[in-house]
């Protein structure tokens, strides 16, 4: 069956049909969670203050940066020069951090259009003390882009495409009615990337097109969308697809980083009731010396768990690595805290459980499986506490997740959950089926990668 594409209104780019269900259901939790009131000003500044930190960091990382977030932190919020790191890593942090605070203004106004000489200050304070003599002024050589096909126009052509630009970015960037509504989104997508083909500046057009894309994300009171170093790859990979003006991966990537970002917002506004509720449980279930034990044994099951993610970390990073025709991206979601690994031992529920994702990609065809923290089932009960349960993208590029077990026998794979035996120091594996094997971490992740590639791309 043929795919349906959205063609982006007064634009080049187009994107898939059932992404748009996925963008509107995001838009709609942004537009709940204002309405609710749940966002207080406590609540906003916290976040405000998290997001930048983190936003700094990982968009300087990208570009090959060495600061990490604590170094980064003590440069931006402290003042600090830093021995053993270099000047130019430490001007960017500082630079990087103007730039944010210069976009929280222009995102106040929502009724003054977003202009070009906005995009040339953004650049101008991303560059400034690092390159002064090209900050905020168009490049007037030729340039290639590392690692990519595509060569940008010409200077002399960039005046031109630049005025383009702008006229498209003024008209879309007073949300008007349309605040917190999908279009938002896609809007800031486009904007990265047409930023990119164009390509004005001889440096710092990615920090700058990053910048411009969370600018319209917050004008249309969406979070803003935070590519992290371990996307790097993807988020290259991204990028040429939208040379070719399909906008796809790219718009699944920010997508999907919005959506981390809204988690958080969730989060911080619910934190405070959770950790009440879960201190008065925590207190009526287990005594002093049943909580001494229940955390020694989940140190002992965190660092069994990250020994497999590490290896199929690893093992995904070779399989890409060899491969000429499939790509394989690994996404970290970080390890499951000791208050839902609480609630899940004891049948609770637990949210944002999501521990890794591996996909699978070649052409056009994709498989996203997700791995994420639950209960044990009745299979595993004598032999776990918390598993991690696997579930695929169902239909593809629909960014719905089923459970394997509720997918028909011969439409899967033979894994379906995965637990660490404590007593036995062995991981267990389940199939759909229910029958349960003891095996070693490379005998689980083998056959995992060896099914999956046989399943999506044997043909």
């Amino acid at each position: 069956m043929a795919l349906e594409w959205i063609e982006i209104e007064n634009t080049l780019y187009s994107y898939r049909a059932p992404q748009k269900e996925f963008i509107e259901k995001l838009a709609g939790r942004v537009a709940d969670m204002r309405e609710s009131g749940k966002l207080t000003p406590v609540v906003l500044h916290r976040l405000r203050q998290y997001f930048r930190i983190k936003n700094i960091y990982h968009s300087n990382a990208i570009e090959g940066n060495s600061l990490n977030v604590g170094e980064t932190r003590q440069v931006v919020e402290m003042g600090l020069t830093l021995t053993g790191k270099p000047l130019k890593d430490q001007a960017e942090a500082k630079n990087l951090a103007a730039a944010v605070d210069y976009l929280e203004e222009l995102a106040t106004d929502i009724t003054k259009p977003i202009k070009e000489y906005d995009v040339r200050q953004i650049h101008q304070l991303v560059l400034k003390g690092i390159n002064n003599e090209n900050a905020g002024r168009y490049r007037n050589v030729i340039v290639e882009i590392s690692g990519s096909k595509y060569i940008p126009p010409g200077p002399e052509k960039i005046a031109s495409e630049m005025e383009g630009f702008s006229n498209w970015l003024g008209s879309v960037s007073c949300p008007g009615e349309n605040f917190a509504a999908a279009d938002g989104l896609i809007y800031a997508a486009v904007a990265h990337t047409w930023l990119v083909y164009i390509h004005p500046f001889i440096d710092g057009n990615g920090r700058v097109a990053r910048l411009l894309m969370n600018l319209i994300l917050m004008r249309f009171g969406f979070p803003i969308a935070i590519v992290t170093r371990e996307d790097r790859m993807r988020y290259y990979d991204a990028l040429e697809e939208t040379q070719y003006s399909d906008l796809s991966q790219f718009l699944s990537l920010i997508s999907e980083c919005v959506e981390e970002s809204l988690e958080e917002y969730e989060a911080a506004a619910d934190e405070q009731r959770e950790r009440i509720e879960w201190a008065k449980s925590l207190a009526e279930r287990f005594d002093a010396g049943e909580r001494v034990k229940i955390a020694n044994e989940y140190e002992v099951w965190k660092s069994a768990i990250d020994l497999l993610k590490g290896y199929m970390r690893q093992t995904a990073a070779m399989i890409d690595e060899a491969s000429p025709l499939v790509k394989i991206y690994f996404k970290d979601f970080g390890m499951l805290e000791y208050e839902k690994y609480i609630s899940l031992r004891v049948g609770e529920s637990a949210k944002r459980t999501w521990f890794f994702r591996i996909d699978f990609v070649r052409g056009e065809r994709t498989a996203r499986y997700l791995f994420f923290f639950g209960s044990k089932s009745h299979y595993l009960k004598d032999k776990c506490h918390v598993t991690l349960h696997i579930a695929r993208e169902e239909p593809s590029g629909s960014y719905y997740y089923e459970l394997l077990d509720n997918l028909s026998m011969p439409n899967t794979i033979s894994i379906s959950e995965l637990g660490y035996d404590s007593k036995a120091e062995k991981f267990v594996s389940r199939a759909p089926n229910g029958s349960v094997t003891e095996n070693k971490i490379e005998i689980i992740g083998k056959r995992f990668f060896e099914e999956v590639i046989k399943r999506h791309f044997s043909n």
